[in-house]
């Protein structure tokens, strides 16, 4: 695992991708697997002992977006996706990745990586869960859908302005399907018994059946409201001197610097 922070100069069409392409491979499950186009990019994240394999594929043509599609497999002679696939939320809303001047912090994990974007104070959540049954390839996405106005990491939704779904279901069916954060955001910040806050990782559950999958890997969701004056870019060390990072709009959400 690894956490990165770096700054964006300007609002450019490319600079997304660009950056991606050296931060992900740090992990050595991710790569870059295709290049359809200029300013496209498909990443392969592939972990076979933990039966993890997708693809990633981020559409970085206009500034300040890239617009994300994930998939089960991917022919890079082609330059086409093959199997499940997970490109709109319902059947327009696409899958975001927004960024501009200014700074941002990425979490490169094995299976996932979890972006945050201190200019709009949006984040995203792309690749697998801590998933409960971890022989199925469960892939998800949460993040800004459409036109975004807030942290959808921290307000889960299945249509507009958040997007948080499934490339298959807690089954391994291969159907996108929408997930919701189970307890609600309240259960993201507790009190231990030695008086200390505490984060916890954000359960998904299915929308449809009601099944916990598992939690977003170091993303806690706190859900809506102020944050008690917690604003993006706050950090907050927990026990065992581990940092997480805010992200504030309209709702909040932190994520581990791990």
């Amino acid at each position: 695992m690894a956490w990165i922070a770096g700054n964006f100069p300007a609002n450019t069409a490319g600079l997304l991708v660009n950056e991606l392409d050296i931060l992900l491979p740090v992990n050595p499950h991710w790569s870059i697997y295709d290049t359809p186009a200029a300013n496209i990019r498909v990443y392969e994240c592939i972990d076979v002992a933990a039966a993890c394999l997708f693809y990633v594929y981020i559409d970085n043509t206009v500034a300040t977006v890239g617009t994300v599609q994930l998939w089960e497999g991917w022919n890079a002679g082609a330059h086409v996706g093959v199997g499940a696939f997970l490109t709109f939320i319902g059947t327009s809303v696409s899958l975001k990745i927004n960024y501009g001047a200014g700074g941002y912090g990425i979490s490169v994990r094995d299976h996932c990586f979890i972006w945050q974007d201190y200019v709009t104070s949006r984040g995203a959540y792309i690749g697998q869960p801590r998933r409960k049954n971890t022989a199925l390839n469960i892939v998800v996405y949460c993040g800004s859908g459409g036109t975004p106005a807030n942290n959808a990491l921290a307000l889960p939704g299945f249509v507009g302005g958040n997007a948080w779904a499934s490339l298959f279901d807690e089954l391994g069916n291969k159907v996108a399907v929408g997930f919701s954060m189970s307890g609600g955001g309240a259960t993201a910040i507790v009190k231990t018994i030695l008086g200390e806050l505490e984060l916890r990782e954000t359960p998904l559950t299915n929308t449809v059946t009601g099944f916990i999958i598992g939690e977003l890997e170091g993303v806690a969701s706190y859900g809506s409201g102020t944050g008690a004056g917690i604003v993006t870019g706050d950090t907050c060390l927990m026990p065992g001197g581990i940092t997480w990072s805010a992200l504030m709009n309209n709702g909040l959400s932190f994520v581990e610097q791990a």
